[in-house]
Formats: C-alpha cells, sequence, structure tokens
C-alpha cells in the first residue's frame, strides 16, 4: 500500500500533514511526499492507494486543487482525501448555498446577485441590518454588518466595479480592524516581507472577487454558534462565543467543550447531511433564527488546529463514545477502509494543547 501526501505551500509539511505521516509509519504503511510541479508526479499518483492533499483557502492552493483532484479521482480512479464530492464547495458559501438549500436543508436566508441593477432595485426595500460576505475567506475576516443603505450601495458598487481582493474589505468593521492588535499587525506585515525577499507570494491573496454580492439575513440573539463536525459515522461539537460588542463567533478563539450544553437537534443534522451529501469529513457552522430553528451558516471539509474529536465523538444513534483522536486518524481509518488502524499516543501540539487545558 503506498499513500501520497501532496506538501503545503512552497514545498513545506506543516503539522497537520506530519500527523497523517506519523500514523501511517506507525502502522507500517508507506507514505511518500509529492508536488505538482515534480517530473514524476503524475506517474507516481497513478501507483497509489491513496492521494491526500489537504489544501486551504488560499489562491495558490485553490488553483492547483482545481486542477489536479478532479483528474486524479475521476480519471485515474486514484481514491482522495478530501473527495470532489466533499471538496468542490470548499471556501465559496455561494456554492454551498446553492446546493445545501436545493437539498433543503436548513440555511441561514441568503440573497445573492449576478448582476448590479438586481441588487441595487432589491437594497432599496431590504430589510437592514444585513451580513455582506465575501464568498470565501476564515475565521470571519470577509463578514461585515451592514446598517445602512448606503454602505450597502457602496459595496454593491465596489463589488461590480473594481472588486475586493479577500480579507480587504474597505470598512473598519471588519475583524482586522476590530481586533486590531500592533504586535499581530507587525507580524503580518514582517512575513510579507519575509516571504517577498525569499521570492516567495508576498500575500496568499491576489484573485479579486467582483461581478456577484451576497447578503445574508442577520439573526440576532445569537451569542454563540455551534460547531459540528462529522467524520463517517462519527460527530464532535462544541460551541463557540462571539466576540465582545460583535455578533461573529468564528475567528473568536473562546470556546466551550461541555457537550451537555450541545443541542442534540444539531448533532443530527449535521449527521444527516453528511450522510445524505457523501461528505467524508465536513463541519458545521449552526445558529438559530428567531423561533430557535437550526440555521446553517456554511461548512468547511478543513480547519485550524480546533479541538474536534478531542474528547470522543456521537455515534449515529447518539451515544457517546470516550477517547482523544485526531482527525486525521478518523479520515484515515475510513479512507483507507482500515478499522484497526492504530493511532499511535502523541501529545497534543500548539493551539491544540492549549484548548485541551482549558
Amino acid at each position: 500500500m503506498l499513500v501520497g501526501i501532496h506538501k503545503d505551500q512552497y514545498g513545506g509539511f506543516s503539522e497537520l500533514l506530519i500527523k497523517f505521516e506519523k500514523i501511517l509509519t506507525f502502522n507500517n504503511i508507506k507514505s511518500i511526499r509529492l508536488e505538482a510541479s515534480q517530473p514524476d508526479f503524475w506517474e507516481i499518483v497513478k501507483r497509489l492507494d491513496l492521494f491526500i492533499f489537504i489544501w486551504k483557502h488560499y489562491d495558490y492552493y485553490k488553483g492547483l486543487a482545481k486542477a489536479i483532484l478532479p483528474v486524479i479521482e475521476k480519471d485515474l480512479k486514484v481514491k482522495c482525501l478530501p473527495n470532489q464530492a466533499t471538496c468542490w464547495h470548499y471556501d465559496d458559501k455561494i456554492k454551498q448555498y446553492y446546493q445545501l438549500k436545493a437539498h433543503g436543508f436548513p440555511m441561514v436566508p441568503s440573497w445573492i446577485f449576478w448582476n448590479k441593477k438586481d441588487a441595487l432595485q432589491w437594497i432599496k426595500k431590504a430589510e437592514l441590518p444585513l451580513v455582506f460576505k465575501l464568498k470565501g475567506g476564515a475565521g470571519s475576516s470577509n463578514v461585515l454588518l451592514i446598517k445602512n443603505r448606503s454602505q450597502a450601495v457602496r459595496l454593491i458598487n465596489k463589488m461590480f466595479g473594481e472588486g475586493i481582493v479577500t480579507s480587504s474589505i474597505p470598512s473598519f468593521g471588519t475583524t482586522r480592524y476590530r481586533n486590531f492588535r500592533p504586535l499581530k499587525e507587525f507580524k503580518y506585515l514582517a512575513k510579507k516581507v519575509k516571504n517577498r525577499i525569499e521570492g516567495r507570494d508576498a500575500t496568499p491573496f491576489w484573485q479579486v472577487n467582483k461581478d456577484y454580492v451576497y447578503f445574508q439575513k442577520f439573526l440576532p440573539g445569537n451569542d454563540y454558534d455551534t460547531r459540528v463536525t462529522t467524520i463517517g459515522h462519527r460527530t464532535y461539537a462544541f460551541r463557540r462565543f462571539v466576540r465582545k460588542n460583535d455578533f461573529r463567533a468564528s475567528g473568536s478563539d473562546n470556546w466551550s467543550l461541555d457537550r451537555s450544553k450541545i443541542d442534540p437537534e444539531l448533532v443530527r443534522l449535521g449527521q444527516d447531511i453528511s450522510r445524505i451529501m457523501g461528505y467524508q469529513v465536513m463541519a458545521y457552522d449552526f445558529i438559530y433564527d428567531e423561533k430557535k430553528h437550526p440555521q446553517l451558516i456554511e461548512v468547511s471539509y478543513t480547519y485550524g488546529d480546533y479541538p474536534e474529536f478531542s474528547t470522543g465523538y456521537w455515534d449515529r444513534d447518539l451515544e457517546w463514545h470516550d477517547g482523544a483522536y485526531w482527525t486525521q486518524y478518523l479520515e484515515l481509518v475510513d479512507a483507507l477502509n482500515m478499522p484497526d488502524l492504530k493511532q499511535p499516543e502523541m501529545k497534543p501540539t500548539g493551539h491544540y494543547a492549549h484548548v485541551l487545558q482549558k
């Protein structure tokens, strides 16, 4: 058996990928590090039993993943993690909304326009406030609360004009400005300078968002969202609280792992969506509407060093199973169809360790 793992941007190999590698080594399964630009890439891929490419929301990853993954899975018939059913709408809230709404799942009401005239006509009578979003982005970086029509009109004109680069919404209401920290901003700028000196891209985002506009209904009264994550038949959930004097929970770094506070309806809903849609792994962000009915904000097949499955999981019958599992381990169990796969005993690292100590 041979498993190929695609490297990170600039040929790196993050802790997330190293965990895949260590699990495979622990089980005497051979793995190889790959990069699509290497001359023998395609010859090696043809011999793989599994190809792993955990691509992220940066423009570099998007372009590469969309170019190679469909070919590997559909033309070469090599099993992929993630597969196309799982990742085709990753970091695209419009695709997510269209697909999941079409299947009748409870999405937060949204209005998406593909031409300026319709958007400007609609905003004249739209109920405010509204949430404006770019279709991509993480940690609430591209999410803004619109409180007046003139602000909405300016954004519509910009989106159907010069456009907006990811993480560059022109407003002091964005998380970058509301959570401004001089040291954090200095590190961000220093990294850009370092990358430029080393001949790398100074920014991971360069593609311009334009010729669409995406508004979402604002649902007040949500002090937290609930992150529900599924891997196969297993589900984990925890709550993420909103920032102070804000409405955004994603990226707040304020969590509760108390599973007694988790709404079982959200766990069941996450399980049902993944089963029906055939997702290998998926994280769902839920809030509630005015009648306390669950509403899905967005989904993501990959995520940062979060506490998913750090204390156990619910099965399909909502029975709880204690244990500390890496998401990489559970993903490999399913992708390799190896229920007897072993997980090595290793101490949590980075932010993951911080979370478990809270």
